[in-house]
């Protein structure tokens, strides 16, 4: 039942974000401002459809609030935020949006397979919403190499994007993980930029997405309370190279860094379920 109803209102918000987006498109303005628009209708959608959950329930770190109010400061300063996504659901995305300020995803982009826009319905708003792909050179799992010459243009497109103070949401594992309670190594090269541009690296860190809508799962909607942490992982002064080299080094440096600090927040999750678990007992 929690499926259907789940399925059903996904259905109902992507559609009516679908129809807004084509409409956003046709009018007389810039790119840019039509992909914010569109990026606007997808964040209320969402936050709409999360509200009509009943179901599931969220347990928000208190301090979210201000970080958001942070992270809004840092790009008022010119300056654009690597936001990081632990993977463990195909709700992980899509909680983002759920749960952030819309003038906080107006200002977001992230870099997704390039399979995903020929999906169905959502493969459209992907691209309204002006997300950019990632061209694997393999679909076996596990592969990340790139194509590099095809991946070119993204980077020029995504480093002009960075240059105007905004936010670049990614998923360091590169696939959804098996094994929630630890993380999957970080893909070095995905710290390039930011090492490059100095940004700062923030966590936007979930538990229990996997239960809602498990891996294996067509659709989620299954009961359960799903919690999140937004924390801070490295500051732009800390990340900042400049040489072909200090980047390359810095990219194994930040990887590390960030993997080991989100990992904590994961550890304190499942440390706290489990003595909730023994008290109950």
């Amino acid at each position: 039942m929690y499926q259907t109803y789940f399925k059903i209102c996904m259905a109902v918000t992507l559609i009516n974000v679908r129809l807004w987006s084509e409409l956003f498109h046709l009018l007389p303005l810039s790119k840019e401002t039509k992909e914010t628009m569109t990026m606007s209708a997808l964040a209320i959608g969402l936050q709409c459809f999360w509200a009509s959950q009943f179901q599931i329930s969220q347990a928000l770190d208190p301090g979210m609030a201000k970080a958001w109010n942070e992270i809004a400061a840092t790009l008022k300063k010119g300056r654009s935020v690597f936001l990081l996504v632990n993977h463990v659901s195909k709700l992980d995305g899509l909680l983002m949006a759920m749960l952030a300020p819309v003038s906080i995803l107006q200002k977001c982009k992230t870099l997704m397979m390039h399979r995903l826009f020929n999906a169905f319905l959502t493969g459209r708003i992907w691209k309204l919403c002006g997300h950019l792909p990632v061209y694997f050179k393999s679909d076996e799992h596990g592969k990340f190499s790139v194509d590099k010459e095809r991946q070119a243009g993204v980077n020029t497109q995504l480093k002009e994007f960075l240059g105007k103070g905004r936010i670049l949401i990614f998923c360091p594992e590169g696939q959804i993980n098996k094994d929630p309670k630890t993380l999957q190594p970080f893909r070095r090269g995905s710290f390039a930029m930011p090492a490059e541009m100095g940004m700062d690296i923030w966590a936007f860190t979930t538990h229990n997405c996997d239960k809602v809508w498990p891996k294996d799962a067509d659709m989620g909607g299954f009961p359960t309370t799903v919690k999140v942490t937004l924390t801070k992982l490295m500051d732009g002064d800390e990340t900042k190279a400049d040489t072909p080299e200090e980047i390359k080094a810095a990219c194994v440096t930040m990887a590390s860094k960030c993997q080991s600090r989100m990992q904590v927040v994961v550890d304190k999750y499942y440390a706290t379920e489990q003595g909730d678990s023994k008290k109950s007992q």
